[in-house]
């Protein structure tokens, strides 16, 4: 009996070994992470930076003899391109990553969803002349690319003219035609082919065009703005005779505040004081959102959390005056939402009745 045990223990000693040891060396460790040599048979194996146990385990239909790393994601044999392990519909003879490491065969021009294990073919891109494009400062949105003929984004081809099309800053861009607003597209994974848009504002106003910042732009006396906040604006001026960058939302021209590409009236710029994300004050008044919250004192104002706001006699919810609330007892509940001063309760500003 204790010998059985003792080959029974020994069996499972080994079983363990072999469950444990999956992978063996890396292929090219200089070049990838991901593939290896299986620790004990003839395979070739798939392994995010090694963790298969959390990152995955794909024995591959591949040749050790002559299989090839290419890239950290890509590989071949002698008839055969992988990419994250899989074999992909591509002509072999002809594949190869450009300086950017842009896969391309003689035919087509490809693109690497990361949350794919399949290249998408890039429609309409020609592969002798597809390459990325940079600005002189730096790559704002890294999937833009140009052809000899297109402007692509994320895989995609847009509409804008190849030839004098130009990223200004994060969220702006131009042709000899049009002003175009850059996008994200919240409800794509960041990458996927329409997660970044570039959608037409306006007709290119001319001028001299200088970046100010991420978000804003200068066309000649034109003000030119874009962020999450506010799609696009256009603030025009007979002449422009000084730019101050305050923050990336905020910006005086000709001693004018500008927020969120909305010009902001009766605002003494000396005083400002940006509060938060969308709370500023000056010596005279509170805002929200650039517009002015009645009855608001500057000097005692504070945020209570997020749209919530009070002063030494009032409370507010964005512009509005939570009427009766008492601001020195008033407090918000993150557990529930709730923000109470003990007798009144509000929901998203709305008194909650009892």
């Amino acid at each position: 009996m204790m010998i059985i045990a003792g080959f029974v223990f020994f069996i499972l000693v080994v079983l363990g070994i072999m469950f444990f040891y999956r992978i063996g060396k890396p292929v090219n460790s200089s070049l990838s992470d991901a593939y290896y040599f299986h620790a004990w048979k003839r395979k070739i194996v798939y392994s995010p930076m090694g963790n298969w146990f959390e990152l995955g385990y794909h024995e591959m239909d591949a040749d050790p003899k002559t299989f090839t790393v290419l890239s950290k994601e890509f590989a071949r044999n002698e008839h055969v391109v992988f990419w994250k392990g899989k074999k992909q519909r591509v002509d072999c003879a002809s594949f190869l990553l450009d300086q950017s490491g842009i896969p391309k065969d003689k035919q087509n021009v490809y693109y690497d969803l990361h949350n794919s294990d399949t290249l998408l073919l890039i429609e309409e891109a020609d592969p002798k002349t597809y390459h990325q494009l940079t600005t002189n400062k730096a790559n704002y949105y890294q999937y833009f690319a140009l052809d000899d003929r297109s402007v692509f984004v994320d895989g995609k081809k847009i509409e804008a003219d190849r030839h004098t099309f130009k990223i200004l800053n994060k969220t702006l861009a131009i042709d000899s035609h049009f002003v175009y607003a850059i996008r994200f597209n919240s409800k794509l994974l960041a990458g996927n082919p329409g997660a970044t848009e570039v959608l037409k504002k306006m007709a290119n106003p001319g001028g001299i065009i200088k970046d100010i910042n991420e978000s804003y732009v200068s066309a000649g006396n034109i003000i030119l703005f874009s962020n999450w906040k506010n799609e696009f604006a256009s603030i025009p001026f007979s002449e422009i005779d000084s730019i101050r960058v305050i923050d990336e939302r905020n910006i005086a021209v000709n001693n004018q505040l500008i927020s969120d590409g909305k010009l902001v009236a009766d605002v003494d710029l000396a005083s400002l004081e940006i509060i938060d994300r969308d709370f500023f004050k000056d010596k005279k008044s509170v805002f929200y959102d650039t517009e002015k919250i009645t009855q608001a004192d500057p000097k005692s104002f504070e945020i209570v959390f997020e749209d919530y706001s009070r002063d030494n006699r009032l409370v507010f919810y964005k512009q509005k005056i939570l009427a009766g609330a008492d601001p020195l007892r008033f407090a918000y509940d993150f557990s529930t939402g709730i923000a109470s001063d003990g007798k009144l309760s509000f929901k998203d500003g709305e008194l909650l009745l009892k």
